[in-house]
């Protein structure tokens, strides 16, 4: 038994440092909306993958985020099955980040009957840690 604690905690610490992004450079981070959204047609998105890599989940678990290096990044976000769908749905787009800069995605649908959506940007947050270490504030 003790092994397989031993392998768990492993495991753990591995996947707890699984965001190996080297923060002594900026960097942006892409995350899925957590508000509560009145419009009908937005729907909150789980990040799923950034450029072909899996999305770091942490704290941020029912969402997804990524934390990337500024430049053009391949997004794949998914949209979890709603109210008389079965299946999740899943997009790829391309975002364009800027440093020290967080992207909240979400999914817009064309109409609430069909499974049909675009991904959006729902809003851009500086990353007040990221621009205080490197000036970058008010920029």
């Amino acid at each position: 038994m003790k092994p397989l604690i031993a392998a768990l905690f492993a495991t753990a610490a591995t996947l707890a440092f699984a965001d190996s992004y080297d923060y002594s450079k900026p960097w942006s981070v892409i995350e899925g909306e957590r508000s509560p959204m009145a419009d009908p047609h937005m729907r909150s998105v789980i990040v799923n993958r950034v450029d072909d890599e899996n999305a770091s989940h942490g704290s941020y678990a029912a969402y997804g985020y990524a934390v990337v290096v500024p430049g053009t990044h391949k997004v794949t976000i998914d949209l979890p099955p709603r109210k008389g769908f079965h299946l999740a749905t899943q997009n790829t787009f391309n975002l364009e980040t800027k440093p020290c800069t967080r992207y909240i995605v979400a999914a817009e649908l064309k109409t609430v009957t069909t499974q049909e959506w675009t991904p959006i940007v729902r809003r851009e947050e500086r990353i007040g840690e990221c621009a205080a270490k490197f000036k970058m504030a008010g920029k």
